[in-house]
């Protein structure tokens, strides 16, 4: 079947070219996903009838590549986490004047008909993961067609047979545009494909990195432009620890930077700190030839970028980490640490702020004027921006007892199809250009970063527990991490043959 289906995209292809080609169009897509046209010269200006001879423009659709079923009513049941930093359904209840959740309600409403199905989603503040091996032997209503669960859950489930290898499944193609491909090869062991991203979710989007920056302290402290710095590459680490250093004060000249009462140069969450350090080109492992993973010990650069990290971005003076232990702060804890350190920047008592893309959202209303800007790169010899992913985000993944793993297959295809230039281009429209919606340079640069989304394989999978053990270094602010990887080398070592010996 898919290779049918592959021979029909072929076929659309050559149909859409071929107009294309006599009108002499040039069609390009923006870094945002979405499809522009610039009409040229159809034909010799001296041609007789020339605009009878010029074909209607074609568009690409989506749902053409996509097979229709019919269900019969079928109770399509999805699992979704309970999260306060991401949009996490994927059904709606009614039309509410919200741009995302009305377009989500009219998806769901298109799918319904379409495949005549019925979508009901539970959104489960239990750990989903848990919840699934639980129901691993049962059917009917105890059992779910789709679920979200975090990067690292999923190797696991895979090897114990409660999840589907999605790549073998004919109804999905993952090789359609509405799939992240390269972060599915990224997040993924070899060839295999346990867990999925795609636009027919809003968590992965809601998991990228970013750097917010207040254009007044900029102009105030006479501070080079972030938007100039990223188009001429130097927007690196350096540099922004440099504008941090020039733009803090220290209003109580007692040595210490504190939010809410001096002026910051960056602030943030300790969370973040583990997947920030992606930004640098460095991960723990790297791929062979077939995908799977090596781990030759920590790389000089890995361990370079470690160190640098911890010194400009969470040990600095000059920065407010929430979440880091002991805190230096009252009040500015782990527990109130969202609310805290967006705050600092909303009042204009930071120039930098770092965090996840769904959260701009608190930034909207507010009179703070900021700009965004991709995460800085390492260094200027550093050829591309990197985006850090949430190494824990949460992906599709289809349950072994699902009813008809084929029909969730296509449900899942279509659900993407549907997306695709649609929700997550009002997901980006509308939480991120909202205020920023005249600033073209912030376009840009949000473009780039959804354009450039990584994770580091090692830590999606946990792989010798690296994760946590990232997680504590940075929450107390220690950059002996060779000595501590040493410690975790021989379990590290042996997740990773477990990996490559199950899934080869």
């Amino acid at each position: 079947m898919k290779t049918l289906r592959n021979l029909f995209i072929i076929l659309l292809v050559v149909i859409m070219l071929v107009p294309t080609a006599l009108t002499a169009c040039s069609d390009t897509t923006d870094q945002g996903g979405n499809e522009t046209t610039t009409a040229g010269n159809a034909s010799d200006p001296g041609a007789p009838d020339a605009a009878e001879t010029t074909p209607a423009e074609t568009k690409y659709d989506p749902l053409a590549v996509v097979p229709v079923e019919d269900f019969g009513d079928y109770t399509f049941n999805i699992i979704s986490p309970s999260r306060t930093w991401a949009i996490v359904n994927m059904t709606a209840t009614d039309i509410t004047g919200d741009t995302i959740q009305d377009a989500i309600y009219e998806r769901q409403i298109a799918i319904e008909e379409r495949l005549n199905i019925n979508l009901e989603e539970v959104i489960s503040t239990d750990d989903i993961t848990t919840k699934l091996m639980s129901t691993a032997m049962q059917s009917g209503e105890d059992s779910f067609d789709l679920a979200a669960v975090q990067t690292y859950n999923a190797l696991k489930m895979y090897n114990q047979n409660y999840v589907h290898d999605q790549a073998t499944l004919e109804n999905i193609d993952l090789n359609n545009p509405w799939w992240e491909q390269q972060f599915n090869q990224d997040v993924n062991i070899g060839q295999k494909r346990y867990i999925t991203f795609g636009n027919a979710n809003l968590i992965y989007y809601s998991s990228f990195y970013i750097f917010c920056f207040n254009k007044s302290m900029v102009e105030a402290n006479g501070l080079d432009n972030p938007y100039d710095l990223v188009a001429n590459g130097k927007w690196t680490w350096d540099k922004a620890y440099e504008m941090m250093q020039v733009a803090s004060i220290d209003n109580g000249n007692d040595g210490v930077y504190a939010p809410g009462e001096d002026i910051l140069g960056l602030t943030g969450h300790i969370n973040h700190s583990r997947n920030l350090i992606l930004s640098s080109g460095a991960t723990i492992t790297t791929r062979d030839q077939d995908g799977f993973p090596v781990y030759d010990g920590l790389s000089d650069k890995f361990i370079s970028a470690f160190t640098k990290f911890t010194e400009y971005f969470i040990n600095s003076p000059y920065v407010a980490i929430s979440g880091k232990n002991p805190s230096p702060y009252t009040g500015y804890s782990t527990s109130s640490g969202v609310a805290n350190y967006i705050a600092v920047f909303i009042d204009g008592k930071s120039l930098f702020l770092t965090t996840g893309t769904n959260e701009v959202t608190t930034l909207r209303n507010t009179e703070t004027e900021y700009g965004i800007v991709v995460v800085p790169k390492y260094d200027e010899a550093q050829e591309n921006y990197i985006t850090p992913v949430y190494s824990a985000t949460e992906g599709f993944v289809i349950p072994m007892n699902a009813p008809d793993p084929e029909r969730t297959a296509l449900v899942l295809e279509t659900l993407g199809a549907l997306s695709y230039n649609n929700i997550v281009d009002k997901h980006i429209g509308t939480v991120l250009h909202y205020k920023v919606a005249n600033d073209p340079t912030a376009i840009e640069n949000i473009n780039m970063a959804y354009a450039s989304g990584s994770i580091d394989n090692a830590m999606a999978n946990n792989f010798g527990t690296c994760t946590n053990i990232l997680n504590n270094l940075n929450t107390f602010g220690n950059v002996n991490i060779t000595s501590t990887f040493k410690q975790i080398e021989k379990k590290l070592r042996a997740d990773i043959d477990d990996a490559v010996l199950n899934l080869g």
